[in-house]
């Protein structure tokens, strides 16, 4: 994602940073922004995506889990995210995300966004803060829903895309947010093929989000 005061701007944050260096292929463990705090101005900071939930204290790599996503209808139940549910929620703001198609050996890498007038959209996320060997870590996990029909047969599963009149509730960490776990509205989901190039991490720029075949 890119950095920028348009971004700080929107999302209600006190301050332009931390960002972390523009970035147009997310790979799990690498740094992410988040936002936190239902009011403004909105506290933001960095987190590495991969959630270390706060009462983990072994070394990272003893953590076997995938705790890059959070399936909604399960995390307020899960050990590794019920405190985060309760008390630690976020928003991941995004360009949009990746998925894939087709058959090993000939995938096909889409990109998904929303149609709109802001700098971006917001993941709804789940964050924690854990000490390993003595250093603090933040660490954040997006979570998922079922996908609805725009998106369906890319994956059953989508990322929770939260409208803006929505961030407030979620943040707040108050009751009813099962409710907000829903896939955004189908007419404004936009999606396109991209270059089957965005499957290897170093390969990032802003290219990698441009067309490269038609709408569906």
């Amino acid at each position: 994602m890119p950095e920028g005061a348009a971004w700080a701007e929107w999302l209600a944050t006190a301050e332009e940073g931390p960002w972390p260096a523009a970035n147009w292929n997310v790979a799990p463990t690498q740094a992410v922004a988040i936002v936190t705090g239902a009011a403004a101005p909105r506290q933001q900071r960095l987190a590495r995506w991969g959630l270390v939930p706060r009462w983990w204290s072994k070394p990272l790599a003893e953590l076997r889990a995938s705790t890059f996503n959070a399936r909604s209808e399960e995390a307020h139940a899960k050990p590794m995210f019920r405190d985060a549910w309760k008390r630690a929620r976020c928003l991941v703001p995004a360009l949009g995300y990746y998925e894939w198609t087709g058959r090993k050996g000939a995938r096909q890498p889409w990109f998904v966004t929303l149609e709109r007038n802001a700098p971006g959209i917001a993941f709804a996320g789940l964050w924690a803060e854990a000490e390993i060997a003595g250093e603090r870590l933040t660490s954040v996990t997006i979570l998922t829903c079922a996908a609805g029909p725009a998106t369906a047969h890319l994956h059953p599963r989508s990322p929770v895309i939260l409208a803006e009149t929505d961030w407030e509730a979620w943040l707040s960490c108050g009751e009813g947010g099962d409710a907000l776990m829903r896939p955004p509205p189908d007419d404004r989901v936009r999606l396109w093929q991209v270059d089957p190039r965005v499957g290897r991490v170093s390969e990032n720029g802003p290219e990698q989000i441009e067309r490269a075949g038609l709408d569906l």
